[in-house]
């Protein structure tokens, strides 16, 4: 079996029923939460109720951490530094970042070691951006510089999503490319559906989408990690996830 996570925004705070009674129901195991930048001080004493494994998912380029960018140095300080507290606060397991966009991954390297440490992890990226950026961190190669440059632990996070796009890219074999990825021993996995064929990710439900999903967790292994990033439309309840659950529950009963 597998570990589901939750992955939620640090100002969703209207799901406390929910998150209460899924998580007693084994429907998932912990909350990867994403912590959105100057949340902290309005929000931290909400998410500190709940008696659950936590990680934290820090900003991307999209919500304004944009790790590849050289002016925005200073910026980018604070919003580190809001992820660790987010962690500190929440005993979380991990930090995930994003290598950001437009940039070189040195820049990366430079303005995450000052912070790092073993419960950082890099997750890779798509090549092309939704917005027409470059993305950052998407090969094994500029992947491994960042993590080895970084150090102090450092881990992956591998996004299967977003290998597909990046291999559709650079017209390489998905799964080949996958397989090359996995060399940097993931640590946490993120899974969703999406369209096979494309450059660009998604975020379907699963069954909505034409990824083969059983072929991706069978890189999971006994006891892994997997947080399911697929979008949720209806803002009114957690159903959306709790079906994702009890599809990824019947397609892991075909796989034994």
């Amino acid at each position: 079996m597998i570990n589901l996570g939750l992955k939620i925004g640090s100002k969703d705070i209207q799901y406390t029923e929910e998150i209460l009674k899924y998580y007693d129901q084994g429907i998932f195991q912990y909350i990867e939460l994403f912590a959105i930048s100057e949340t902290y001080s309005d929000t931290i004493s909400y998410w500190k109720q709940f008696n659950i494994p936590f990680g934290i998912h820090a900003p991307h380029s999209a919500a304004g951490l944009n790790l590849a960018n050289v002016s925005a140095r200073n910026i980018n300080k604070g919003k580190i530094q809001e992820a660790i507290e987010f962690a500190d606060a929440l005993n979380a397991k991990y930090i995930i970042f994003h290598s950001g966009t437009n940039g070189m991954p040195g820049e990366v390297v430079k303005q995450l070691t000052p912070f790092a440490d073993e419960r950082f992890l890099i997750e890779n990226k798509p090549i092309r951006g939704l917005d027409g950026s470059t993305c950052v961190g998407s090969i094994y190669s500029n992947l491994k510089l960042i993590i080895d440059g970084i150090g102090k632990g450092t881990g992956f996070c591998l996004d299967f999503g977003h290998a597909i796009c990046a291999a559709r890219t650079l017209k390489r074999e998905p799964m080949e490319f996958i397989n090359e990825l996995s060399r940097l021993y993931p640590r946490i996995y993120h899974l969703t559906d999406g369209d096979y064929s494309s450059e660009f990710d998604s975020h379907l439900h699963y069954g909505s989408g034409t990824f083969p999903l059983k072929d991706f967790l069978s890189f999971v292994p006994e006891g892994g990690m997997v947080t399911n990033e697929a979008k949720r439309f209806n803002a009114e309840n957690l159903e959306e996830f709790k079906e994702d659950s009890k599809k990824l529950n019947m397609i892991l009963g075909e796989n034994k």
